[in-house]
């Protein structure tokens, strides 16, 4: 086994948990000024509408560009989706995995031939739960690295936020227009909840470990809500066209 190798893969998948925390935290912080329609309602009743659209829109492509670097940054020393998915893609490297995944200390406390038997049969187990999680991942990330929704965000990134391109039209230069994008409210949230499934793997396939979300959740949440003063993230009312609404 490969230690070095391994542990450089640990130290990927970790910082890239870190790194979708953090844009959790900005999609949860975000939110409320898109959906929380009681919200939005105070801020506009004391005239503070312009700003706050403003901050909503700086936010909202700060979290998308975020989202893009998790997703599909192709720079050998930043951690990704695809970077751990090429990685992963090694057979010899898998294999190391798939051995550190099934691998458990002699039992104690029986005879040596039943304890033997019951440790084999355990680590049998685990290979094939491994085998079950890998494959669930190369499907899953598959279907990411192909969706409409990354390829568009990716084309923003590239002309509107990292850099800013003119086209030349009959009435003069513009920046690029998102709406030949097709994409809508909503898109960001699926993205991201599929990078979480795939991280969520990549983790248990190289760390053995999983991540507590129900408890980040409900720490973010009640922080979130304490800060905008409202009782819930969505709010009770809801602007029924924001799944639908274009960018």
């Amino acid at each position: 086994m490969n230690k070095e190798r391994i542990a450089k893969l640990e130290g990927q998948v970790n910082s890239l948990l870190e790194l979708l925390i953090r844009a959790y935290a900005k999609f949860l912080f975000w939110r409320p000024m898109m959906v929380n329609e009681s919200l939005n309602q105070t801020i506009s009743s004391e005239e503070r509408g312009a700003c706050f659209k403003q901050l909503r829109n700086w936010l909202y492509w700060d979290f998308i560009l975020e989202l893009v670097k998790i997703c599909d940054d192709s720079d050998e020393r930043t951690p990704s989706i695809r970077q751990l998915k090429e990685a992963l893609a090694d057979t010899e490297t898998l294999q190391d995995l798939k051995q550190k995944y099934s691998r458990r200390a002699p039992l104690k406390g029986m005879d040596e031939q039943t304890a033997q038997y019951l440790q084999k049969q355990e680590e049998a187990e685990l290979r094939s739960e491994f085998d079950e999680v890998y494959r669930r991942f190369q499907t899953s990330s598959d279907e990411i690295m192909s969706s409409s929704a990354l390829s568009g965000y990716q084309t923003i990134r590239d002309k509107l936020i990292a850099h800013n391109e003119l086209r030349k039209t009959d009435e003069g230069y513009v920046f690029f227009d998102i709406k030949t994008l097709y994409l809508k409210w909503g898109h960001e949230r699926k993205l991201l909840e599929m990078a979480r499934t795939i991280i969520d793997d990549l983790n248990l396939l190289v760390r053995n470990a999983s991540f507590h979300w129900e408890s980040f959740f409900g720490l973010e949440t009640k922080d979130v809500c304490s800060y905008w003063q409202v009782s819930t993230i969505d709010g009770e009312k809801q602007n029924p066209s924001i799944a639908t609404e274009p960018l």
